[in-house]
């Protein structure tokens, strides 16, 4: 694992301001709301461990995830101090245990944001497409989900910059439309 990869940086980036800030930090969303966060990060995965887990698995996990799972196994990401929140990172031991839908062969649900489920296509990624994450409805089937067109490191990188946002569903729209909300 190199020491200099974007997923790297990005939680030691995070890791950072947490500590400058004694673990809350603020943030601005939305029209101007603003509010306190805070995010959690597990101790790294036992490589040994995980490598026996993705041989059982059959399939190999995306460097860019690998290399996220040895630096945090699974964390939460901008909760609110007080009330928590809805997006986290599974440790990869709860991985198999929550991907209960039918078909799963090929499919792991990484991640709960809002509601929505992050999903690593293993079988696409084997292929060679590097925009393997998708993204479903809690109560969806793998076959309803919907393809982001990008890897984990994207992901990671694009949901630090919104602040904890689901950006994949912001509408493209004109300020004409932005105002009339």
């Amino acid at each position: 694992m190199k020491e200099t990869t974007v997923v790297h940086t990005i939680i030691s980036s995070l890791k950072q301001r947490l500590t400058d800030s004694n673990n809350i930090f603020k943030l601005q969303l939305d029209k101007g709301y603003v509010t306190e966060s805070t995010c959690k990060f597990n101790d790294p995965a036992d490589a040994k461990e995980l490598d026996q887990f993705i041989t059982k698995l059959g399939y190999k996990l995306p460097e860019d995830y690998y290399t996220f799972l040895m630096i945090s196994n699974g964390c939460n990401l901008f909760d609110h101090p007080e009330y928590g929140g809805e997006s986290y990172l599974h440790r990869w031991q709860v991985i198999n245990e929550i991907t209960t839908e039918e078909p799963s062969e090929g499919y792991l649900k990484i991640g709960y944001i809002y509601q929505s489920e992050l999903v690593i296509d293993l079988k696409s990624y084997q292929a060679g497409d590097n925009d393997y994450l998708l993204i479903k409805d809690c109560i969806d089937q793998f076959s309803e989900s919907k393809k982001l067109n990008m890897n984990f490191e994207m992901w990671l990188d694009r949901f630090v910059i919104s602040q904890g946002s689901k950006f994949w569903e912001w509408p493209r729209i004109t300020s004409k439309l932005y105002y009339s909300y």
